[in-house]
């Protein structure tokens, strides 16, 4: 149920996923606010674009003004140039903007994380997102919830000649992958981000992960 008088928060709506949730969220609440490390014009009225340091969110004051906040916030490691940086981006920066929002007061949460996700993986990627999702569950929000989707789908402004070639091998294997390998499938941006909104505009507490069927499920709600 949408409760207008909630102000949503999107970090990383320069991105794939981010960009849908500012689209879907601007349709649905008179109030969008919009966080990120460089200007962002938006041709919606009530989406508001503040640019903060996440390197000190501790003397941003917008946090204490919104309700819903969705962490859509990620690089690569080729684009961060280091596995320390690609880690400062989608752990640190992700994390720390997480605890203050808590600390706050903010009461609901989503995440883009990934299927595969694993804390003790000896890959970064998977490994990064693991972390997260372990030290996010131990905060004291009412909902959590997280979306662990496999390829993300979509036209992004950058290039990322690798992210080509792997949507065009999942697009033909995704039809094979069935039963415990559905998780896997290839998933459109606009998908996640409408599951993302149906899941904390819900009046459900608690720590969720949501994979393909759930995504899917959720976006047509």
């Amino acid at each position: 149920m949408i409760d207008k008088k909630k102000i949503p928060c999107v970090a990383g709506s320069s991105g794939l996923v981010g960009s849908y949730l500012v689209k879907n969220l601007s349709e649905l609440y008179p109030k969008v606010i919009s966080i990120s490390r460089r200007e962002i014009k938006f041709s919606k009225h009530n989406v508001s674009n503040v640019i903060v340091d996440f390197e000190n969110l501790e003397n941003e004051n917008i946090l204490k003004e919104i309700d819903h906040l969705y962490i859509a916030l990620g690089t690569t490691r080729k684009k961060a140039g280091s596995a320390k940086n690609f880690e400062k981006v989608d752990y640190h920066y992700c994390l720390n903007l997480a605890r203050i929002a808590c600390d706050c007061g903010v009461k609901r949460i989503s995440i883009v994380s990934s299927v595969g996700s694993n804390s003790n993986s000896n890959l970064l990627y998977p490994r990064t997102k693991g972390k997260l999702e372990d030290e996010i569950s131990k905060l004291s929000f009412d909902h959590i919830s997280i979306m662990k989707p496999g390829i993300i789908l979509g036209n992004r402004k950058e290039s990322r000649i690798g992210e080509k070639i792997a949507k065009s091998i999942f697009s033909i294997i995704s039809p094979l992958l069935l039963g415990g390998l559905a998780k896997y499938k290839s998933i459109h941006a606009n998908d996640i981000s409408k599951a993302m909104i149906y899941q904390i505009s819900s009046e459900k507490n608690g720590f969720f992960q949501l994979e393909f069927e759930k995504i899917i499920e959720f976006s047509k709600k």
